[in-house]
Formats: C-alpha cells, structure tokens, sequence
C-alpha cells in the first residue's frame, strides 16, 4: 500500500519545520524542506555570480547542481552538487535574496517538479512552498 504525502503550510517561522520533523520521524517518513530548495539554488547563484534577474540562469543551476537532503546523526544535511550546504543556505546574504530567485516563474517549476519526485511514491512530510 503506498503511504500518504503530508503537506505543511503557512507564515514564515511559524513552526512549520518544527512539526514536519516530528511527523516525519514519528511516521518514519521522509522530511523535505523545500526552502531549503531555494536557498540553495540562491546560494549557487550566489556563489557563481549568477545575476538574479536572470531567471533562465538561475533555472539552468538546477539542472548544473542537484539538491538532495541526507539524513545523519545530526540531522538533515543539504547538499547542492556535492557540496554540504546546510549551514551556508542561512546565512544573511541568502536570506535577503531568496525572495527575488523564488519569485522567478522557471525557477519554482523546476523545484516544483523536483518535489514532485521525491514525492512520487509516498512516505514524504513537505514544509514549504508550491507544496
């Protein structure tokens, strides 16, 4: 039998991420942060001089640099390409620019079809946007 998604939703640092963490591993299921998606594409497009006007670009990142999540001993690691990006994702620099690359309409549909498929066969708690 395939497991349920969960889709959780709402303010910023309303305890969104909280909760998905605790029904994730309370129901063994997969925890995705899809904030943590876009800061990390902000994050390269950063890192590579990317101008965040150029919505083609930055969506041509995705394909360059691959995000995944990695479940450790001390949690959830976010990697873009092969590179551990978990803390650098929140630094003050991604923050204020996250808001203009997530706005970009080729950007959130290809993290959205990325969410997609992590989601495809169940068993995954989102937080999030697009969600």
């Amino acid at each position: 039998m395939k497991k349920i998604n969960i889709a959780i939703d709402g303010p910023a640092s309303s305890g969104k991420s909280t909760v998905a963490k605790i029904i994730a591993n309370d129901l063994g299921f997969i925890y995705t942060d899809t904030g943590a998606m876009y800061r990390s594409i902000t994050y390269m497009a950063l890192k590579t001089g990317c101008a965040l006007n150029d919505e083609l670009a930055i969506a041509a990142l995705i394909d360059q640099y691959p995000i995944t999540f990695k479940l450790g001993t001390n949690g959830q690691s976010v990697f873009v390409g092969t590179e551990e990006v978990t803390e650098a994702i929140r630094q003050p620099a991604v923050t204020n620019a996250v808001s203009e690359v997530s706005a970009h309409a080729a950007v959130r549909k290809k993290l959205v079809e990325q969410q997609q498929a992590i989601a495809v066969n169940g068993g995954v708690v989102m937080d999030g946007r697009d969600i």
